[in-house]
Formats: C-alpha cells, structure tokens, sequence
C-alpha cells in the first residue's frame, strides 16, 4: 500500500505530468456538453476557493468560519467596476483580488490577538458584516434584489481585452488560471514561507526563537489567502453573471471549509478532488435539494472518523517541504561546505537586576548574569527556582518587570522574540518543540530562515535565484547534519524517531540560525549516555565557534566535564556564581539543591 501511495504522490508531484492532464483538458474540451463544461468550470473555481483555505488554515493552522466574505468581496468588486464603471475584466479582477488580499490583512490584526474559538467567531462575524453589508447597501450592491448583467461567459455576455469569450473558453481560461495557482501553492509549500506557515502553526513560540515572526507571517497568510479566494470570487461573478447576498452567506464558507477538510488540509492535490466531489454531488442531489448539508454533514463525519488525513492522505504521502532542484545543487557543492561557518564576531550578554512578577508570585527576584563569547556557564536549581522563566526574560517571551538585557551593546529589554533572536541570542526549549511532519533535514532548514535573502515573490515562482540561496542554506545544513550526527536519519519525518534525536534536532535547527549566543533549557533531559556524549562534543564545537552558551540542567556530572562556571537559583534568588566544585561545597546550594547525597560526593 505505500508502495502504490508513494508512486502516485510522485505521479501527482511530476509538473511535466501535470502539464500532460491540464493540455488533454484543453484539448477535449470541444467535445464535452456544455452543461458539463458549466459544471466543471465551477469545479475549477471551488477548487482555487478551497486552496485559499488550505493556506490559511492547513499551512498556517488559522482557522476561518467567514470565508465567503474574501470570495464575495472579489465577486462583488469586479462585478460593479465592470458592469456599472465599464472597466474591462482584465483589469477588474486584479483590483478585486488586490480588494481581497488587503482585508485579509486588515484581518490579521485583530486575528493576531485571539486564539482557537475566539478566532472562530471572530471570522464568523467578518463574514456576517459582510453579508449584511451586501445585503443593505442597495445602491452600490442592489441589496437584496442583487447585482444582475454582470458580464458572463454563461450568458455570452464576457469580453476579455476586446475578445469575446463563450463558455468554452472560459472554461479554458480558468483551467489555465487553477494549474497556475496550484503551481504557486506547490512553490510556496516547498519554500521558507511555507515553512514558515507550517512553523507558526505548530508553536508560534518555536518558530519566534529562531528568527520566524509570527504576526507578520500571519499577516502574509490571511493577504495571501484572501487574495486567492477573491480571485475565486471573481472568477464566480464571470461566470454566472448574478451576484445575490445568498451567494456569500454563512452556508459558503462552511461548505468551503468542509471540501478543504475532506480534501486534507495541507494536501494541493486533495483539494481538488474534494471540490470535485462537492460541486458534483449537489447536481446529483438536486431533488434532495433541502437535503444537501445533510449529505455535506455526513462525508465530513465519514472523513473525520475514517480519513482524518482526508482524501489527500488516503492516496498522497505528505508533501516535502524543499524543493528537489535546491537538494540536488546542494549535493553538488556539498565537498565545498565541509564545516559550518563561524557564527560571527562574538558578544556579551548582559542581563541586570531582571527581576519578573505574576501577580504576586515573584518568579525571578534581582538576577544578574553575564554570557561571555566562547564560554559555558551552567544555570542550576531545584523545579520552580526561576530558570526557565529568566530564559524566557532574556529571550523575548516576557518582558521583564524590573532590571534590563543588553547585548553587543545593545538594548534589548522587551523586544519580541524574533527580534532577540534575529539579533543572534536564540534558545531551544525543555521539551523539543519540532514540527512532527516534517523530516530531520527539513526541521534544521527551519533555522535558517532569517539567512534567507530571496524576496517572497520568487518563492512563490520558484525562481533561480531563490534556489540558489536555497541551495545554499541546504549545505549548511549537511553540515549541521554531520556536527549532530544526524546525517543517516535526516530524511525521515521528525515524529518517526526516538526522544534523543529529536533533541539533537533541535539544537541542530538552533545552530542554523547561527547564534551568537546560545540558551539551551535541559538538552540532557531524558538522553541516554551515547545521546549525552553526542551532546556534549556538540556544545564543545559551538564553544569552539566562538558561541557563548547557557546550560541548564540537573545532570551534575554532564555540566562539570563542560562548564567554565555555575549560578545557582533558589526561590528566583541567585545563591551561588562560581566554579562547579566550589558550587558543591557551598552550604547553601547543598541546602536548597544538591542535598546531603551530593555533599558526601
């Protein structure tokens, strides 16, 4: 069964025979009803609408219950600027998508600021506004009475740049305009920005320590997939020639999101099987009319409990997420790239006075800490004394409540996490916050995302140059691979692997995004001895870059073979800065921590 999985996954990802099945449409299309024709123009235009959905919510995990007011804005945009100002549809539907691709990033701001139901109903009231917007704003959108004589390739009233276009060939048209947006999507998902997407979804405080913002690339998702599904709007309006308020009501956008989770959210091919299923089913129900989002009920629950990977992960392998073409040129100038590059000019950090409050609980009380370049200094304590909580001060997450952080002299108190790490201090974290699907190479290319220099647009058309860099950043990658002796697992999925790996993993993707310093919250949890020893000649070759680390963790014996000095905490409380025997010594970090087992050692 995987075998015959795998072969079709490649059948399906081979553009030549993508271009081979979109050439037999355009050339079979004369002999096809038009009433068939009809009904596979809609197919085509349900498809592009469930791909808008897949980005923003298989890519990038935000999820949207007012999708149809993206598809009616483009609708409706290109309807009146055609139909009541005369422009030609070549340029009314790129205004339309443009319409639709800027509230959808007016809509990430709010959505920035909710989670999980809130940003459910947040979208589902979108979508409501926009309804009742069409549906009173009688002079501009005729209200209910609706928006006839838009012109329609159905009703033979289309004219494109002086052409006239019938229903063939429109349907010609959005055939090409579909294998193009798959194409892109396909680019996308294989480039730093999907990623990225998938990044955020999994933990948007994962992604923000290496460098990825999460409002921004949230802002790019929500402009990207409103653009899509006004483009999706618009070709609609085209094609039936009657815009009417029921058209964009609550009803479109769950039927939109229904076919993007029966396709697979996360799978391009998936999708267009899914809206083929939907768009056909309904003529197969019209005497059920009253019936049909029972039936839509129904394949959704059957998906759910039966495919919970939907239609794409029945038949497809999941999609990677680099692009073949960059692999294969990194694997030429592989013998170029032997070792990592230094991580650069080294720096201190400084954290003064860092004291942190919730309510009333004090986590972290009047902390002070430096981080020379080069050296290993160890954060040690009991469970609750304030370390992970101090990370979080120096990384970004929290902004402290009293006391300051400067690095390379350099201000950064309060800064978001991706600008802390942008500015070269990065952090793993106490469990490894990975994501699952993605192979071992795949999670490391990850890190590398701020070293990026290629714009977003030649991602999206996958252009020479972004290859390259992308190439690039993939040598660095083979050489992290074999600094973490990770090379013979790294193509396979994350979530396939044990605990130790994925820890090597992780401090691998931290490395890629070339720290200057290095704040490493227990590596050692849960490694076995041969995983620990891997890991300590790992922190020796960072050392040896010139990178300054923090190391936390309980294993005594693990940090004394490493580490140039200690600071004990207690209660938030620095107790002890020192050298590691004299840190066993002390009375009272026997006290609090080692107690009197580690005494009589």
């Amino acid at each position: 069964m995987n075998a015959v999985r795998a072969w079709l996954s490649a059948l399906v990802a081979d553009w030549r025979l993508g271009l081979l099945l979109v050439a037999a449409l355009l050339l079979g299309a004369p002999w096809l009803s038009p009433g068939t024709v009809q009904i596979a123009s809609f197919v085509l235009i349900a498809a592009i609408f469930a791909q808008s959905i897949n980005l923003l919510t298989g890519l990038a995990g935000q999820i949207s219950l007012g999708h149809a007011g993206f598809f009616g804005i483009g609708a409706y945009c290109t309807g009146i600027l055609v139909k009541t100002h005369g422009l030609d549809v070549a340029l009314g539907v790129p205004v339309a998508v443009l319409l639709a691709g800027l509230t959808g990033w007016l809509l990430s701001f709010p959505a920035n600021r909710v989670r999980d139901v809130y940003l459910a109903m947040m979208t589902l009231g979108f979508g409501m506004v926009f309804f009742e917007i069409v549906r009173e704003w009688n002079d501009v959108t005729g209200g209910t009475m609706g928006l006839p004589g838009v012109p329609s390739a159905a009703l033979r009233t289309l004219t494109i740049l002086g052409v006239k276009v019938d229903g063939l060939g429109y349907f010609r048209l959005l055939l090409l305009i579909t294998a193009g947006i798959v194409l892109l999507m396909r680019n996308l998902t294989q480039s730093r920005i999907g990623r990225a997407f998938y990044a955020i979804h999994v933990s948007e405080v994962a992604a923000g320590s290496i460098g990825i913002p999460a409002g921004r690339t949230k802002q790019l998702a929500y402009a990207l997939s409103g653009a899509v599904a006004g483009l999706a709007g618009a070709l609609y309006a085209h094609l039936v020639g009657y815009l009417g308020p029921e058209s964009f009501a609550l009803p479109r956008s769950i039927e939109v999101l229904v076919i993007a989770i029966v396709g697979g959210l996360g799978s391009i091919a998936g999708q267009v099987l899914s809206a083929t299923l939907f768009t056909f089913l309904p003529e197969r129900l019209q005497v059920f009319a009253e019936w049909q989002f029972i039936a839509y009920g129904l394949v959704l629950t059957f998906s759910l409990l039966v495919l919970p990977r939907g239609i794409g992960g029945l038949f497809f392998l999941p999609p990677r997420f680099i692009r073949p073409r960059a692999l294969a040129r990194a694997a030429a100038r592989r013998a170029e790239t032997a070792t990592l590059r230094p991580a650069g000019q080294g720096a201190a950090l400084e954290a003064e006075g860092i004291t942190m409050r919730f309510g009333g609980l004090v986590a972290v009380d009047d902390v002070s800490l430096r981080l020379e370049p080069g050296r290993i200094t160890a954060l040690v304590g009991p469970n609750g004394s304030g370390k992970s909580t101090f990370v979080n001060v120096v990384t970004g997450i929290y902004r402290p409540s009293a006391g300051r952080v400067r690095f390379a002299e350099r201000d950064i108190t309060g800064l978001p996490d991706h600008q802390v790490a942008a500015a070269g201090v990065v952090r793993t974290f106490q469990d490894p916050r990975l994501v699952p699907h993605f192979t071992v190479r795949e999670n490391l290319l990850l890190g590398a995302h701020r070293q990026f220099r290629h714009t977003g647009l030649a991602a999206a058309l996958a252009l020479p140059g972004a290859t390259r860099d992308e190439a690039a950043q993939l040598a660095l990658v083979e050489a992290v691979l074999a600094l973490a002796d990770l090379t013979d697992v790294a193509d396979r999925p994350i979530d396939t692997l044990p605990y130790g790996t994925r820890r090597m993993a992780e401090v691998g993707r931290a490395l890629l995004a070339q720290p200057r310093i290095i704040l490493l919250d227990e590596p050692a949890a849960g490694l076995s001895e041969a995983e620990m020893e891997r890991l300590s000649q790992l922190i020796r070759d960072m050392k040896a870059m010139g990178i300054g680390i923090l190391l936390i963790d309980h294993h005594m014996d693990f940090l004394a073979e490493l580490v140039d000095d200690v600071v004990v905490l207690d209660s938030g409380r620095m107790i002890y800065r020192g050298d590691i025997a004299g840190m066993r010594g002390d009375a009272q970090v026997i006290a609090a921590y080692l107690g009197d087992e580690a005494a009589h050692a």
